[in-house]
């Protein structure tokens, strides 16, 4: 079957995905995230494209890009194939790193701009690993396009905090649990049926719950639905 045709951007800028083949980590340590930054500045010097925010999450990367001629797909071709070289080499491994195609959005107009730079920003936070201002691997543009949409670099950072029920483009979860385990989990955790529960308990021990269904692989999103316990406070337990 034919691929389907990639919407065009009229501005240039696109927000992009790209994810380890599998749903399989693409950085294990420090130096996978460097070696995947340094890379990205690499070409950023033999090709014209220019990035105004980036998160490397530990199995997919979001991308706020601007490439003139719209030719994403040759150069992440360039970037990927560079890092899987270096990722299979270290890792002792051969065959595909990321999954067979990335994916893109196109943006037509500045909110959505700033709305994807949010986004991409808060990515970390939203996930329940920690405050995005404290999320290591998390690059936006203070002095690029962004910055033009704000007086101050302050003002800049006081809008990507700011709460927000933001929607882009993400890959479709396939790994998050079914309800049915995810209820059976928490039953397991709690000792008790109705998963409510954890709604009325004293903070430390709820914390303590919320941490546990986290490390079992119930998304936040998952967690805060199905307890009825607000998405913020699980997000920080």
């Amino acid at each position: 079957m034919p691929r389907i045709a990639r919407n065009m951007s009229t501005t240039g800028w696109a927000h992009v995905i790209v994810r380890g083949i599998n749903r399989e980590n693409l950085f294990y340590d420090e130096d996978d995230y460097k070696r995947f930054k340094t890379t990205i500045e690499r070409y950023q010097k033999e090709i014209s494209f220019e990035i105004a925010a980036y998160c490397m999450m530990s199995n997919h990367v979001h991308l706020l890009m601007y490439v003139e001629d719209g030719s994403y797909a040759a150069l992440l071709k360039k970037l990927l194939v560079s890092y899987a070289a270096y990722y299979n080499k270290k890792y002792g491994r051969v065959g595909p790193v990321f999954q067979d195609r990335f994916k893109s959005e196109p943006i037509d107009d500045e909110q959505y701009l700033l709305t994807v730079a949010r986004y991409i920003y808060l990515n970390p936070q939203k996930a329940g690993i920690c405050l995005a201002k404290d999320y290591p691997y998390t690059f936006v543009q203070k002095d690029g396009i962004l910055s033009g949409y704000f007086t101050t670099a302050e003002d800049l950072i006081a809008f990507l905090e700011t709460e927000n029920c933001d929607i882009c483009l993400e890959y479709e979860s396939t790994d998050e649990l079914s309800d049915t385990k995810a209820l059976e989990l928490i039953k397991n955790i709690t000792k008790e049926t109705n998963p409510q529960v954890i709604q009325s308990l004293e903070k430390n021990q709820r914390n303590q719950i919320l941490i546990k269904l986290k490390e079992q692989g119930l998304s936040v999103r998952q967690i805060s639905r199905l307890t009825g316990v607000n998405r913020n406070i699980v997000q920080r337990a």
